[in-house]
């Protein structure tokens, strides 16, 4: 009692008492709060230049799995190392090329100001904006900087198109001289890191959370066919409302930080960002460890790792995704036998490969196997792709093999998700 008194009397300064602060419950949604979805991801990753654009308008093509009546756009400067100002940024839906359906065009407003500056590693998720979103459709997200804007935050594989414009284009119908992104990236696509709706039918998403082969490195682009792509058109059509959402990165590996700096970080250091602090996600799917075994040269190499290292990591998101009370399913390993890129391939990597896999199928951690690799390989030599399922460097599986991929996940597995 006698520490108590002379607290409050410490505390007690012109009259004025101390009183006994509440702890406040946690926050709960209200009964007609909206739920957010993931409808399209771009996992961010560093560019690797000090590339910067001025006075341009980016129009950056992104397809959503889910539809609603509302969306907001996440804008991310993960990798940027100064503060960066976009200064409008519009949304429609798409006609066709950079053409929009001009009567949709909204304005994008993040704490109802048209522009946003957004600090060095940080994010920005912009105010809800009503507009009607269709499934499996494109919305333009067209971005405008008027001073000097860094680069250095983007994702490397162009699933769809960029266009860009000189000046302030945000609101135009159709850029005049449309033509494919020429900022010295290449196609990757600069600070767009996701797109989310409410008021559709999918209350929840799966994340597909992998390297490229998940990315759709060497895919027709612009057609809207990679794996999970093709899974989110099954689900729907089978009348299951989940979204799919695509988390892959070109070249990522699960233990080591990417070779190139667009390799972007490992697997276990981004599964953090990239799948548990997704709203509203109930499922992750993992496909990723053969950027492990391709870019490391054998044992005694700086970033070799085992088979068991593997396992080990895999293991670690079963554990992780667990914990946050997700569902996880994993798939095995494509096979790689005869690939175009240099010491990728060797009978050594390819023993460390089957080891993993034979895990896979036999293990009991993950809530699902998928058997990506009896899908996509060929019968007779199962150490390689299927030529008509194999893009042409006997790594990554082409439309045909994507899609044999999604086809090959059974959709028993989600009939969960309709509500």
């Amino acid at each position: 009692m006698k520490i108590i008194s002379i607290v409050a009397a410490l505390v007690c300064v012109a009259g004025v008492q101390a009183m006994p602060v509440a702890a406040k419950a946690p926050r709960q949604p209200s009964a007609n709060q909206a739920v957010w979805i993931p409808s399209w991801y771009a996992a961010p990753e560093p560019a690797g230049s000090t590339l910067q654009i001025k006075d341009m308008t980016l129009r950056q093509i992104v397809r959503v799995s889910a539809g609603g009546s509302a969306v907001r756009v996440r804008l991310s400067n993960a990798y940027g190392v100064q503060p960066l100002r976009l200064d409008e940024i519009h949304v429609a839906r798409r006609v066709s090329g950079s053409r929009i359906d001009a009567a949709s065009d909204r304005t994008v407003t993040f704490n109802g100001k048209s522009g946003v500056t957004l600090a060095p590693g940080a994010y920005a998720l912009s105010d809800p904006i009503a507009l009607d979103i269709i499934a499996d459709h494109d919305l333009a997200v067209s971005v405008y900087a008027a001073g000097s804007a860094s680069l250095s935050t983007v994702h490397d594989i162009q699933r769809s198109v960029l266009y860009t414009a000189p000046g302030r284009m945000t609101d135009m119908a159709e850029f005049t001289e449309a033509s494919a992104a020429d900022i010295g990236l290449g196609k990757a696509f600069p600070w767009i890191a996701e797109v989310e709706v409410s008021g559709g039918e999918a209350k929840s998403a799966i994340i597909a959370f992998g390297d490229s082969i998940t990315d759709g490195y060497g895919l027709t682009p612009d057609r809207g066919g990679t794996w999970p792509e093709v899974l989110g058109r099954r689900l729907r059509e089978a009348g299951i409302p989940l979204s799919v959402v695509n988390s892959g990165i070109s070249g990522n590996r699960l233990l080591h930080h990417g070779q190139w700096a667009r390799f972007g970080d490992n697997g276990l250091a981004r599964f953090d960002r990239d799948v548990l602090a997704q709203p509203n996600v109930s499922a992750v799917i993992v496909l990723i460890g053969i950027n492990d075994l391709g870019h490391a040269q054998g044992p005694g190499s700086q970033d070799y790792v085992s088979a068991e290292d593997i396992i080990d990591g895999l293991s670690q998101m079963a554990a992780r995704a667990h914990e946050r009370g997700l569902s996880i399913y994993a798939g095995t390993l494509t096979p790689f036998e005869g690939t175009v890129f240099s010491s990728y391939y060797s009978d050594e990597k390819e023993a460390r490969r089957v080891a993993i896999n034979t895990w896979l199928r036999t293990s009991h951690i993950f809530d699902g196997v998928f058997d990506f690799d009896l899908a996509v390989r060929q019968p007779d030599t199962p150490t390689k792709l299927r030529p008509d399922f194999d893009v042409g460097d006997h790594l990554h599986p082409n439309d045909a093999g994507a899609a044999a991929m999604a086809n090959a996940i059974p959709l028993g597995f989600f009939d969960g998700g309709r509500r």
